[in-house]
């Protein structure tokens, strides 16, 4: 747990309250163990067993109560995941020939339409989504939008055919990206989610694309989909290049993440629609702390009050 304090120095009142819980509890024993009225301690265990248990449950709920207050004075802040109002994603689904390979079944291309359906479901409303087919050339199918039947039609529209052209889908996705910001991409509002199953073959390199990338500040979250043995109908072999989409992620500040089967890919699609146009921020949960602590001290009264604890 990513756990922070604005006050850290209210930290030190909890070991004190801790302390003090103790050195009551102790005290409390020893009054008792001096006046012990019985010489039969069977008789005594018999007879004080289950008070004794209870006696201490206020004491408990009291030192509890008191340490939580002391955490909600250090006023307590944890990160958390936020969606951008401002986020833009493209999505760049490689459509060359090896897609048509069914070592992902029903065939590789197919899986990636599902899971990019599934993305769609997962991703807030708000974010402007465009999609980037690539082979031997890329396309923008659909540019950044909020309409998601138009996604959902553009990903349906996908055919498996060409060579492959990974340079050319991320500048592609990055024009798109400057276009729809109004000429130039603002810095952490915009990801690419690139996923292929073949090495560059086409295009602009993939050196320079990443290049392009890591100048825009756009992290580029790459799916290298497929297995070695993935063959073709004509019994080509067509492996994933795993490396190259490992470093495209990588030096892009993005991640990589390989996916062998239909359920993987389409895990993957539905994990980086819900934090992919996410930003890390800070909030205080003081409150919560609060409120746990009053909701403990509230228990030990009725604890004192149901069972008559008294100090002495």
């Amino acid at each position: 747990m990513d756990l922070s304090f604005v006050a850290p120095w209210a930290l030190l009142a909890v070991p004190l309250v801790l302390l003090l819980g103790w050195a009551l509890v102790r005290w409390r024993q020893s009054r008792a163990s001096a006046g012990l009225p019985f010489p039969d301690v069977d008789v005594l265990d018999a007879v004080a067993l289950r008070p004794r248990r209870r006696r201490h449950v206020p004491t408990a709920l009291a030192v509890l109560a008191a340490s939580l207050l002391a955490l909600a004075v250090a006023r307590p802040q944890m990160p958390r995941d936020v969606p951008r109002d401002d986020s833009t994603i493209m999505l760049a689904i490689d459509v060359s020939g090896s897609m048509a390979a069914a070592d992902v079944q029903p065939f590789r291309l197919r899986a990636a339409q599902d899971a990019a359906l599934r993305f769609t479901d997962e991703v807030p409303r708000a974010y402007q989504v465009g999609l980037v087919s690539f082979a031997g050339v890329s396309s923008v199918i659909v540019p950044p939008t909020t309409d998601r039947d138009q996604l959902r039609t553009g990903i349906e529209s996908l055919d498996a055919v060409g060579a492959t052209a990974i340079g050319d889908a991320i500048v592609d996705s990055l024009d798109a990206i400057a276009q729809h910001q109004g000429g130039q991409i603002r810095p952490d509002s915009a990801r690419i989610l690139l996923l292929s199953d073949g090495s560059n073959t086409e295009g602009t390199s993939v050196a320079a694309a990443v290049d392009q990338a890591q100048g825009a500040g756009v992290p580029i979250f790459t799916v290298a989909l497929g297995t070695q043995d993935g063959i073709l109908p004509n019994g080509k072999r067509v492996p994933p290049d795993i490396q190259t989409l490992q470093q495209v992620a990588e030096q892009t500040g993005g991640k990589f993440y390989e996916a062998k089967d239909a359920e993987s890919v389409s895990n993957v699609y539905a994990k980086l629609g819900a934090f992919i146009g996410t930003e890390r921020v800070t909030r205080e949960v003081t409150a919560i702390v609060a409120g746990f602590g009053v909701g403990a001290l509230l228990l030990a009264g009725l604890a004192w009050w149901r069972w008559g604890v008294r100090l002495s």
